[in-house]
């Protein structure tokens, strides 16, 4: 079961993925946040997650959803530039615990619950 909600979307996502796709790119980035915070919130489970907490979660899971189904098929591929003539281009992504790619934002939500630390 994925940690947001097709409502949360709406609050916290750009709405880029369409309805029939999005229960599975929810999953697919709750996944994924599992892998990033050491799988703290399997453990714990996420009822027992503070207010602030879930809504971070929530939040990081719906901007990764929306970052994977955007940039997935270039995040996959053993490329990391890309020059024709004096065109280049880059792509930057964080790669957090487990090898994930994400955002800076992604990351930065989760640190904020203390989830994503080594040290807990």
């Amino acid at each position: 079961m994925a940690y947001a909600t097709a409502d949360d979307y709406t609050l916290y996502g750009n709405g880029s993925i369409p309805a029939d796709m999005l229960e599975r790119e929810l999953q697919r980035a709750s996944d994924q946040v599992d892998s990033l915070t050491y799988n703290r919130i399997v453990a714990c489970g996420v009822d027992n997650l503070t207010p602030f907490q879930r809504a971070n979660v929530a939040k990081a899971i719906c901007q990764q959803a929306d970052f994977m189904f955007q940039y997935g098929n270039y995040l996959n591929t053993p490329l990391t530039g890309y020059s024709a003539g004096s065109v280049s281009l880059s792509f930057k992504a964080v790669e957090g615990a487990g090898g994930i790619q994400t955002t800076e934002a992604v990351t930065g939500l989760l640190r904020a619950t203390g989830l994503a630390n080594r040290r807990l």
